[in-house]
């Protein structure tokens, strides 16, 4: 967390990478059927963003999805097409040191893991490992019980 930077060309690279992947691919953890461990927030004081000399006034941004189903492709595109445009949004407005966190809704009621929470970062794959890191469980939505509130 806080050494490593934001490059267009890694991105880039990775979304290229992933042209003809399908999202079991991307999301390894759907294959799998459980979400990573790390993103388990059980036991889990706090996430921390820091400044360091890289990133001497970093700004800390949580994104957090929906990953029951109801929102559709919305985390799939975000990894193929927007992480870039997010990244570049907040830096040419004024937000030189973003360190985002991912984290998935889930649904409190019907899924096994109703909050999943990365750790902030700036680098490219450190970005992409949280993001791609997420476990699409799709067990439910669309009855108000998704698990915002713990977030």
């Amino acid at each position: 967390m806080g050494y490593t930077r934001w490059s267009d060309d890694a991105y880039d690279y990775l979304r290229d990478s992933r042209a003809d992947s399908g999202t079991d691919d991307i999301f390894a953890n759907n294959r799998l059927g459980r979400a990573d461990a790390r993103m388990l927030p059980h036991g889990v004081k706090f996430r921390e963003s820091r400044d360091s000399d890289i990133h001497p006034e970093s700004l800390a941004v949580a994104v957090f999805l929906d990953v029951t189903g109801s929102m559709g492709r919305i985390p799939e595109v975000l990894v193929r097409e927007k992480l870039g445009a997010l990244m570049n949004t907040l830096i040419a407005h004024g937000v030189e040191h973003p360190q985002i966190l991912f984290g998935g809704i889930g649904d409190h009621i019907s899924d096994q893991y109703p909050l999943q929470v990365g750790q902030f970062e700036s680098g490219t794959d450190e970005l992409d490992q949280w993001l791609t890191g997420l476990y699409l469980e799709g067990g439910g939505g669309g009855q108000s019980m998704e698990s915002y509130t713990l977030a």
